[in-house]
């Protein structure tokens, strides 16, 4: 689901340039094509659950700072060597910013993966705030986790609640750009409010995930189709983003169950392998939109020609991406552990 989600939100950014009607709208747009970046929030929330839910039983310091360790090692790597393209690109004044905009707040800041935390922070990397706020939540996860996986299940039902008005209260902030939940500015907490409360309803999937079980599995392999399908619905009739985020929740909770049609649409190798590398897409991808729209200018402002130059600009990303996860996010993830792990003494 990863690598669908990654997809979409490439052509969505893609689309949403102004270009055709002379600078006042999208070339093309995709309603609420930002939500997908809620679903990887949810995502994640159901894998660290599938993961770590019995680890977080009985936490220790030794364990958590562990466990923490190896979520920087999963995601600072890649984006500290990919947001240094950034800075080039920036000092190269090939992008609309400029180096002397940033402060040193800003600098401090980005160095830390802090822009999504609402401390007032220019991002480099603009789509950077998810990564940095799910850092974020990684960290409220000793209490999230038990709250979220608690036997008692009025406990989880009122995290539910809590998890619900909370993406609520970030639609009704007014703050959302392309949509009521498209907040994602960080001069509020609210994006890592959208984060902590996505990440919340991941770990509820993973608690009441065996209510999907009592269903056969020829209801799940419909719900698998029917739920993406109710989805693009919602999206081409511009309905409602806090319906469409609604239908995101039984789609993760009937995909985790791995059924047939799950395997079929989401599980084969194509998108299996996008998925694995969504990472590097998610931050790369942005750095080649402004470069697409020069080609467009340069060849005489034809849709066709930014059609044209948006695929090879697709094909350059998933490449640099298979490079970055090869290169960056693997021997990186391995050198930061090694790095910071406690030395065992030589044995004997």
């Amino acid at each position: 689901m990863r690598g669908v989600a990654a997809v979409v939100i490439v052509i969505y950014h893609f689309g949403n340039v102004q270009l055709a009607t002379g600078g006042t709208g999208s070339f093309y747009r995709i309603p609420y094509g930002y939500l997908l970046v809620d679903m990887f929030f949810m995502l994640s929330g159901y894998v660290m659950a599938l993961n770590y839910h019995e680890a977080f039983r009985n936490l220790t310091g030794k364990g958590f700072a562990n466990f923490m360790l190896k979520r920087v090692a999963r995601l600072y790597p890649a984006y500290f060597v990919i947001a240094l393209f950034y800075v080039a690109k920036i000092a190269a004044g090939l992008s609309g910013e400029k180096l002397e905009m940033y402060g040193a707040w800003d600098w401090l800041g980005n160095l830390f993966m802090l822009s999504g935390w609402g401390l007032h922070i220019m991002p480099i990397i603009g789509v950077a705030w998810a990564a940095s706020a799910e850092m974020g939540t990684y960290l409220l996860l000793p209490f999230l986790m038990p709250w979220t996986q608690h036997k008692n299940k009025s406990i989880a039902i009122l995290a539910v609640v809590v998890a619900v008005a909370g993406i609520y209260a970030v639609s009704f902030s007014g703050r959302g750009s392309g949509g009521s939940l498209d907040v994602v500015n960080g001069d509020s907490f609210y994006p890592m409010l959208r984060a902590v409360c996505g990440f919340m309803l991941g770990l509820l999937i993973f608690r009441f995930g065996g209510l999907v079980d009592r269903l056969s599995m020829t209801v799940q392999d419909v719900l698998v189709v029917v739920l993406p399908l109710a989805i693009i619905a919602v999206s081409a009739s511009d309905a409602s983003d806090r319906l469409m985020y609604a239908l995101y929740i039984p789609l993760v909770a009937v995909l985790s169950r791995d059924g047939r049609m799950a395997q079929l649409l989401f599980g084969n190798a194509l998108v299996y392998r996008l998925g694995i590398i969504s990472f590097s897409i998610y931050l790369i991808h942005p750095l080649f939109v402004s470069f697409t729209v020069r080609t467009w200018r340069h060849f005489g402002q034809h849709d066709w020609v930014y059609i044209v130059a948006s695929l090879v600009a697709f094909a350059i990303i998933w490449a640099l991406a298979e490079i970055s996860y090869r290169l960056v996010e693997m021997p990186g993830r391995k050198a930061v552990v090694a790095w910071f792990s406690p030395k065992q003494p030589a044995a004997a």
